[in-house]
């Protein structure tokens, strides 16, 4: 693992196995636009009571929200770009984002652009196991500024690629802070966080592939077994 937690894990106040993800897709009976192609996930990252019932030490507005949905500590979302749906993929990403366009036109073959499904390029058939398949796209991974440095994000992360990637090929991220702060991409803050996030994806099984686009391959053991490291940080 090539990152570790730079707080001790004694600083938390509670058990990481107290952290609940709870996952939403929404989406029309009928698709519209890409729809069809485009699956969106949303996860929370919830801390839950203990099961003797007692709240966190949070404001009594805070205690009662937290009896009902759980206190968030932070929230994830993914993007699942289905193949075979008769929709270019790469059209269906830059008709979203910008982020999502980027990543697919690094791992798939311009060449076939507007085509129907996703044609991987020649550098991603090479990086994969089994390029056959979808692709999930880890969009966004924000903690709250208190709950960072712990490693929860990458505990989190690792749990969510693992229950959503089924059927995906790779899943791939761009590293890069989410915080407003970091407005000049040539920031030297920006690159230096870059960088530390970088080394949280590592952690998770995420490897370097092109143009600042980093690669998951679920047909190998890294997944797993960095997940099972990341549960033994936390002590499981």
């Amino acid at each position: 693992m090539t990152y570790s937690a730079r707080r001790p894990i004694g600083e938390l106040p509670f058990s990481a196995w107290q952290m609940t993800l709870r996952y939403q897709m929404v989406h029309p009976v009928v698709p519209i636009d890409f729809d069809d192609t485009l699956e969106e996930w949303f996860v929370d990252i919830v801390l839950r009571h203990d099961d003797d019932g007692e709240c966190p030490d949070y404001t009594p507005e805070q205690d009662c929200a937290a009896a009902e949905t759980g206190v968030q500590l932070g929230h994830m979302s993914f993007v699942r770009v289905r193949n075979y749906t008769g929709d270019p993929a790469w059209e269906a990403a830059d008709a979203r984002s910008g982020d999502l366009e980027k990543i697919l036109a690094v791992c798939t073959d311009p060449e076939y652009a507007m085509a129907p499904g996703l044609h991987w390029s020649e550098a991603f058939e090479k990086a994969i196991e089994l390029p056959a398949g979808d692709l999930m796209i880890m969009d966004r991974v924000r903690l709250e500024t208190e709950w960072r440095g712990f490693g929860l994000g990458a505990l989190a992360a690792a749990e969510a690629v693992r229950r959503l990637s089924n059927g995906c090929c790779a899943v791939a991220c761009e590293p890069a802070p989410t915080d407003r702060e970091f407005t000049d991409r040539d920031d030297t803050a920006f690159d230096h966080a870059r960088t530390k996030i970088a080394a949280v994806w590592e952690s998770v099984g995420f490897r370097p592939f092109k143009n600042g686009i980093y690669l998951l391959d679920p047909a190998l053991r890294t997944m797993g077994d960095a997940r099972a490291r990341w549960q033994q940080h936390f002590g499981r």
